[in-house]
């Protein structure tokens, strides 16, 4: 068996990416929205063309400048749906916790397999019964590691009872 424990998250690059980058696009689709205003402003016709004229009404460069700032803003708060739904699995010879934002399980039982089924993460006992099933963007690469050093059954395919 391996060390103490392991832990595999995302990579530090993209929870910084996430972060930062969220925002900045969220912004960007702000100062884009108000270009597409005054594009569909223009057409000769225009389903709800009435609230884009409105939009290109609005005085410069507040106008621009707000719809700049709620793209930051929902951004951010994208950003803040993603942290919170991240996975964190942590793999020890005893325990697997599974860490979602403040929700935290620890399960400590003989497992039969540990394996990804499409995007979720299954953990299935040796009586056979599924402890666990939690939706992760982790890969089978990065998890398959940390279970096998700590001598849990790894499955590279779903396993059906």
């Amino acid at each position: 068996m391996g060390g103490v424990e392991t832990t595999v998250d995302e990579p530090p690059w993209l929870r910084t990416a996430s972060w930062a980058g969220c925002p900045l696009v969220g912004g960007a689709l702000g100062a884009g929205v108000w270009a597409v205003a005054a594009w569909v402003s223009d057409l000769p016709a225009f389903p709800f063309q009435g609230l884009f004229k409105v939009l290109t009404k609005l005085p410069q460069p507040w106008a621009t400048l707000a719809a700049v700032a709620g793209g930051l803003v929902l951004g951010l708060v994208f950003a803040v749906v993603w942290a919170r739904e991240r996975l964190v699995v942590t793999v020890s010879p005893t325990r697997v916790t599974l860490v979602r934002g403040d929700r935290t399980r620890r399960i400590e039982a003989d497992l039969e397999a540990v394996y990804l089924d499409g995007k979720e993460l299954v953990l299935r006992t040796t009586d056979g019964r599924e402890i666990a099933r939690e939706k992760t963007d982790l890969t089978g690469r990065e998890l398959a590691p940390a279970f096998a050093e700590h001598g849990y059954p790894w499955q590279d395919e779903p396993v059906e009872r």
